[in-house]
């Protein structure tokens, strides 16, 4: 039993502490009392929503509380949690909360944009090129994002139904793009927008705690979906305390009680009156992630409109199949898939690769399940990741934010801990030296084969590399996607060696070219972003060297996908040479033509290294020139068939 270590309790047990509550609770009662008075106020006034009749809003109901309710008890969890981007995933628009600037025009098709702000509020307003009258004003509402990029809503004047405004503000960047460009998909002409409503029935399935769309109209016959009506709600904006832990009401009332609350301060036994994922399953513990983070369908008519009117029934701690449909790749024969597919042809495209591996960002749970360390291990996404910051953690809150991580899993630690015999000696597993990118456990099983906000991502699907899946699949292995300067038949040679996996039958030039080069110039749009990412991770680029690499960055500055261009100039400007050369995404393709070879005029310019000469797998000839002619035949064999990675 442990003992209590505070003021006079020290030297009392476990078995003491109910003989002597009741001299404790008079001790300190008046201050447990103060606390309690805390607990079950969550800052919501049903005053505010009274006048607000043309955006959805947070309403408490179905025993949901809010988060405010957590923090009288739970400061250390409440803070950190508040600290996070899943607090301010979905926000309510003002001053405070846009973090696009004011004031600062930018432009786009010959019209003028920029953000005003007065007082609280934040207009988004149009201007033709020539300072004459553009489109009336938009009053910001809403806000979708907050680690990335912020995507802006307004509304519509009809109910609480929301539109977008046709760009998106990047964050790290700095920048405006249009909507359509932060997304890889296919090439069209103008500013693209989602449709009304998009926010009431899309974004609020995992961007808020407990949405309701709500649409009084739904279902009417030969209404489409820009004429619904929403009467749209949520317990709370954001991914917030109750999103993992279930409705509070129960948990609070009880609580208010300050003896029973100490008690299990104190004691080991778990509190039934609320579900704490870390005490669940790890199959349990993940769904709770899973609900947000993975490929989920309705089965039937019933659940979708169970969904519409009163929100998903699935609550934390709950089995996540029983009411949501977890796509899986081995059950592509469910009747409910079958019929997806029939109703869209590309449903498996637009998310999978072609075994079945996740390629998208957002899924990670799909990609988890599908990883032996979970299917006959233990491994959970809490194996890894922490929704609350310790109190021992030395992170800021603001790094520990990026990506959740506990202590310590930013290295092999987070594989070492369950496979210790590789952790004795990493090097006789990895054939690289200890402190290398190389010898990272995650680097080889969990590769950036995942496309999402214009970067690769790792997939969560712990995977052993092999050429053999490359070839079947398009997709990029490991080794190649660091080792860009090398060729198939190099890492299929390497893997035999080193791993007994047969070397499957190349073609001479995935013999002979880098498989980096054929992914960017024969792949299709998500191998040519994946690659364009690549060649500006600072891994990639120490081992690979990167002076060879510009002329390809180049060819994708006049890639027909906004995204790619954009990649590929971002990482294009990680040369030095190349930092401030000119080009423009949205620019016409005169403009991008102009740019391309600006940057094949600096490369030619520049000293040749002697140890990129005559490297024939990189198309680069004994004079240190492109070999143009099989890299005019290789693009030519480009697969231009129509990409849109669904994120």
């Amino acid at each position: 039993m442990k003992e209590f270590g505070v003021g006079w309790l020290i030297g009392f047990r476990h078995d003491d502490w109910r003989s002597v509550r009741v001299a404790a609770l008079g001790i300190v009662g008046t201050s447990m009392l103060l606390v309690a008075s805390g607990c079950g106020s969550s800052g919501y006034s049903s005053k505010k929503n009274e006048v607000i009749r043309d955006r959805p809003i947070a309403q408490l109901a179905d025993k949901y509380i809010s988060s405010g309710a957590c923090r009288g008890c739970h400061p250390q969890n409440y803070s950190t949690w508040y600290g996070s981007f899943h607090r301010t995933m979905t926000q309510v628009a003002n001053s405070s909360t846009v973090v696009a600037p004011f004031d600062e025009k930018f432009s786009f098709l010959d019209k003028i944009y920029r953000l005003k702000r007065r007082g609280e509020n934040v207009w988004f307003q149009t201007d033709d090129a020539d300072g004459g009258g553009g489109s009336p004003e938009m009053r910001l509402s809403m806000i979708t994002g907050s680690h990335h990029m912020q995507v802006y809503w307004y509304p519509t004047g009809d109910s609480r139904k929301l539109a977008q405004i046709p760009f998106v503000y990047l964050i790290e960047e700095k920048e405006w793009i249009p909507v359509g460009s932060s997304f890889l998909s296919p090439p069209k002409s103008g500013l693209q927008v989602a449709l009304p409503g998009a926010w009431n029935m899309a974004c609020i399935k995992c961007h808020t705690t407990q949405g309701k769309p709500r649409s009084p109209n739904w279902g009417t016959p030969n209404v489409p979906m820009s004429d619904l009506s929403f009467d749209t709600r949520v317990a709370e904006f954001g991914i917030a305390c109750e999103a993992c832990h279930g409705p509070g009401e129960d948990h609070v009332r009880v609580n208010r009680d300050p003896l029973r609350r100490y008690e299990y301060h104190l004691d080991d036994d778990p509190d039934e009156s609320i579900v704490h994922p870390g005490r669940l399953s790890h199959e349990l513990s993940s769904q709770v992630c899973g609900q947000c983070h993975g490929v989920m369908e309705f089965y039937n008519k019933e659940d979708f409109e169970q969904w519409m009117n009163y929100g998903y029934p699935y609550r934390p701690g709950e089995v996540l199949s029983k009411t949501k449909l977890v796509v899986k790749f081995a059950d592509r024969e469910h009747p409910r898939i079958q019929q997806l597919v029939k109703q869209n042809p590309g449903f498996w495209k637009q998310k999978f690769w072609s075994d079945g591996m996740v390629r998208v960002s957002g899924r990670e749970y799909n990609g988890l399940i599908g990883s032996p360390c979970f299917r006959e291990g233990e491994l959970s996404c809490l194996s890894c990741h922490s929704m609350h910051k310790g109190v021992d953690d030395p992170r800021p809150l603001r790094v520990w934010a990026i990506d959740q991580l506990k202590p310590g899993m930013e290295n092999d630690q987070a594989c070492v801990q369950c496979h210790k015999s590789f952790g004795q000696n990493i090097t006789d597993h990895t054939h690289h030296e200890a402190q290398s990118n190389g010898s990272r456990c995650y680097n080889c099983h969990m590769p950036y084969t995942t496309y999402g906000l214009l970067k690769a991502i790792r997939s969560h699907q712990i995977d052993t590399p092999t050429v053999t899946a490359s070839l079947k699949t398009g997709r990029p292995n490991a080794c190649n996607q660091c080792h860009l300067d090398k060729t198939l038949e190099w890492a299929a040679s390497y893997l035999e060696e080193w791993y007994q996996l047969p070397k499957p039958g190349l073609t001479q030039e995935q013999e002979s070219v880098a498989a980096s080069l054929l992914w960017l110039l024969r792949g299709d749009a998500g191998q040519r972003a994946l690659m364009a990412w690549s060649m500006g991770w600072q891994a990639a680029r120490q081992v690979s060297g990167a002076d060879w690499i510009p002329p390809f960055l180049g060819q994708l500055l006049e890639d027909p996908y906004d995204a790619i261009r954009f990649i590929a100039a971002r990482s294009l400007r990680q040369s030095k040479a190349f930092a401030k050369i000119e080009y423009k995404v949205f620019g016409s393709l005169e403009k991008r033509a102009r740019s391309h070879q600006q940057v094949l005029n600096i490369w030619n310019a520049l000293p040749s290294p002697t140890n990129q000469s005559g490297r024939e797998e990189l198309l680069i000839d004994r004079t240190g020139r492109v070999r143009q002619e099989l890299f005019n035949r290789l693009l030519r064999q480009r697969d231009d068939q129509l990409v849109s990675l669904a994120e």
